[in-house]
């Protein structure tokens, strides 16, 4: 009977040996996943507001082109109406441009390994 209990007392060992471990690699691949995505999510937000700088002097830019055959108020008309145009688009468009690619992000970063 006792090398049953040693038997026993081994498998259980081992047992709790292998959940530790199992415990521990998925801390590591936790860690590694929430890394790359707080990375990519801090690159896709200085690349907004650099995009964004970009477009609000390239607007003033063409704004200031057309102005010269209209006048001021009509082209920031324009550029406004451009604007509008581009934003509806975008919210018809959401689940293409933007729900789509973030959701397969997400499923490759946390589903593939």
């Amino acid at each position: 009977m006792t090398e049953k209990e040693n038997q026993l007392h081994t498998f259980w060992a081992e047992m709790k040996d292998t959940f530790k471990l199992n415990i521990d690699y998925a801390k590591l691949t936790a860690a590694e996943k929430m890394t790359v995505l707080f990375a990519t999510v801090s690159i896709a937000l200085i690349g907004f507001v650099l995009v964004s700088i970009i477009v609000f002097f390239f607007s003033l830019a063409v704004a200031s082109w057309i102005a010269m055959g209209i006048g001021h108020v009509w082209a920031y008309f324009i550029i406004c109406g451009f604007y509008v145009l581009v934003l509806v688009l975008a919210v018809v468009f959401r689940k293409q441009l933007i729900v789509n690619p973030i959701a397969g992000f997400i499923s490759r970063l946390f589903f593939n390994p």
